[in-house]
Formats: structure tokens, C-alpha cells, sequence
């Protein structure tokens, strides 16, 4: 017998799954990575078990899991003796308030979610008959990157293939990087920091984007002679969130203006939230023009003509290093990589 082209690509996925597994395996000393087909764990693993270790992770006490799975609290606590004698290690904490996961726990549920997320990926590269390609893509998304280029990319990927399914998430960089590394999303576009945030994810630049001081159309200032920085010295600002890229090149802003940096009276972590302040107040904020091009068009925004000097920001995307792409992902890779470098050809603003 010899397999197909589906059938090795079968086995391609459940070999990473079963790896992701033997990873977590505490047979193996850290400096001796353990083939899959030598691990207990990879080898003794049922999906009873990998639904035990995600309820008692999500209810934190053996009861609460047994009443969400349905079954009884001794068949609970059996399945979790056997998932710690294959995994050479106790799983959990017990505490007054109930069990939480240890290190070797959370190292183990993290493989389980990435071993179920290959299994779910290899189902999806058998679609029905027919050329088109189907599957499911979870985009997580960071604020002000979606009207530029999220949008657009998802819009030409449903041109392209209609049965494809994409959910958008958004949220903040933390919350989304966390989704990722337990593959709850396939990636995250935005705007990127200066180092991936973790060892395992790999993020690519795709274009460069510049900010500009934005304000309401009718704004005061928009019709003062010879506008400098002195005369924004008492301005309102919808500031960006700390630790963020916005923050970075508004305090290189400030500074190169020569201003203290104003109170943090208001910061949103929405382009929805800061353009409606804007055009309801005379506050300032600064934002890629990029983003705001069709409020500008449509007469709700104006930049001020005010020189501003920051780093330009890096807009990408965020993937798992070990990540393998399905048919459907390997095509929005290729859209967004297509819609980036035709961004990156644009002039600044």
C-alpha cells in the first residue's frame, strides 16, 4: 500500500499533532527531544482524556468538571490519574479555591490545543468535490489596521473563494497573543512590536505606516495662519494605550515638538471610538491617514498641517512559528502579502 497525496498529507498533520504531545512528555529531559512514537503521553492519549484536562482547567475543581462533561466525579478524577502517570508529572494545584494548572499542566494543556488544532486543520483539507477551497479562518485583529488592509483582504479572499469561512477578532495585543500561541486564531495583523512576543511566533512586516495629527473638519485650528506646535500647547487629546506602537510615536511626537506630554484624560483602543470623539469635541489624536482616508474624503476629518516626527509604525502579521497553513490559509497569506507590498509602494503621509 502506498498512500495518496491526501493520505500523506494525513499523516503529515497527525505526526505534528502527536509531536506537539510528545513535547509536553515529562519522560524526556529538556536537552533530549522525544520522537512521538517514544512517548507515553503521544501514545496513551485519548480524547476523554484531553476533555478532562480542558474542564478541570475551565471549572477548577474535579465536581464542577464532572457536571460539565456528564459524567461522575470518580470517572473525572480516574482520567486525570491516568493523563499524569502518561505525562510523568502532576497537572494540577490543589488549593482552598480549587485546583489550578501547574507548569507541566499548562505545558500540556498548550499541546493539547495544538495537537486538536492540527486534527481540526487535517479535516479541512479534505473538502467536499469541487475546486474551491473550504475551511475556516480565525483572524485576530489589532486597532487601526483593519480599514487599510484586514478589510480589503478579506473581501478579495471571499471574491476568490466563497466557501471559505472567516471570523475577525479583535482585541488587545496581549489578549490576542495569548489566542494565538494556543492556536484559537490562525493569526494576528496589526501593528507589530519591535520583537515577537514570544519565542514560538514569527511576525512579517508588510508596510510602513505614517501618523498624523488628526481633528474634526471645522476644527479651530485647522484655519489659524501659520499653525505651529506652540499654539497645540493647551490642546485636548484622545491618547493611544500604554505600551503600544501609537503610544511610542506619540511620546517621539511630543518630544520632538518640544511639548510636556498632556494628561492621559481619555485613551481609546478604537479607531470607532477616536474618530467619534473627534468629530463631537475639538480634541487632537493621532492617526494614519491611511486609516481615516474615507472620513477625510467624506469631510468629517482634516489633518493639521503640522510636521510630525516619529518612527514609522510596522504593520504585519503575527504567526506560530510551527504553523502549517491549510489550502484557504496559504491563500490569504498570499493576498495579504500582495495587498501589503502594494501599500509599501504608496508615499507616507
Amino acid at each position: 500500500m502506498r498512500p495518496t497525496a491526501q493520505g500523506r498529507q494525513l499523516a503529515l498533520r497527525a505526526t505534528r499533532a502527536l509531536q506537539f504531545l510528545a513535547a509536553a512528555d515529562r519522560h524526556h529531559t529538556r536537552s533530549v527531544a522525544l520522537a512521538w512514537h517514544g512517548s507515553p503521553l503521544a501514545l496513551g492519549v485519548t480524547e476523554r482524556h484531553l476533555q478532562v484536562l480542558q474542564a478541570l482547567a475551565e471549572a477548577g475543581s474535579e465536581g464542577r468538571a464532572a457536571g460539565q462533561l456528564g459524567v461522575s466525579q470518580p470517572a473525572v478524577h480516574q482520567s486525570l490519574q491516568q493523563l499524569e502517570h502518561m505525562a510523568a508529572a502532576s497537572l494540577f494545584i490543589r488549593t482552598r479555591s480549587g485546583l489550578r494548572l501547574d507548569e507541566a499542566g499548562e505545558a500540556l494543556l498548550l499541546a493539547c490545543q495544538l495537537a486538536l488544532a492540527e486534527l481540526r486543520q487535517a479535516s479541512e483539507e479534505w473538502p467536499e468535490p469541487g475546486p474551491a477551497l473550504q475551511g475556516q479562518l480565525v483572524i485576530g485583529t489589532l486597532p487601526f489596521s483593519t480599514t487599510m488592509l484586514l478589510a480589503p483582504a478579506v473581501e478579495l479572499l471571499l471574491t476568490q473563494q466563497p466557501e471559505v469561512r472567516v471570523v475577525v477578532i479583535d482585541g488587545t495585543f496581549d489578549a490576542l497573543v495569548a489566542r494565538l500561541r494556543h492556536a484559537e486564531l490562525d493569526c494576528i495583523v496589526g501593528a507589530l512590536r519591535s520583537q515577537p512576543p514570544a519565542a514560538e511566533l514569527t511576525q512579517e512586516v508588510l508596510f510602513e505606516d505614517g501618523l498624523a495629527v488628526m481633528a474634526r473638519a471645522g476644527h479651530p485650528l485647522l484655519t489659524q495662519p501659520g499653525l505651529d506646535w506652540p499654539a497645540v500647547r493647551s490642546a485636548q487629546w484622545v491618547m493611544p494605550m500604554p505600551n503600544t506602537p501609537a503610544e511610542l510615536a506619540f511620546a517621539q511626537m511630543v518630544q520632538a515638538a518640544g511639548l510636556l506630554p498632556p494628561a492621559p484624560q481619555v485613551r481609546a483602543n478604537s479607531a470607532l471610538m477616536m474618530q467619534a470623539m473627534l468629530c463631537g469635541s475639538d480634541r487632537l489624536a493621532l492617526m494614519s491617514p491611511r486609516q481615516v482616508a474615507r472620513e477625510m474624503a467624506a469631510g468629517l476629518l482634516a489633518e493639521l498641517p503640522l510636521p510630525v516626527q516619529h518612527a514609522s509604525r510596522k504593520i504585519g502579521i503575527l504567526w506560530r512559528s510551527d504553523y502549517l497553513p491549510t489550502p484557504a490559509a496559504a491563500r490569504w497569506q498570499s493576498i495579504v502579502r500582495q495587498l501589503g507590498e502594494t501599500l509599501s509602494s504608496q508615499t507616507l503621509t
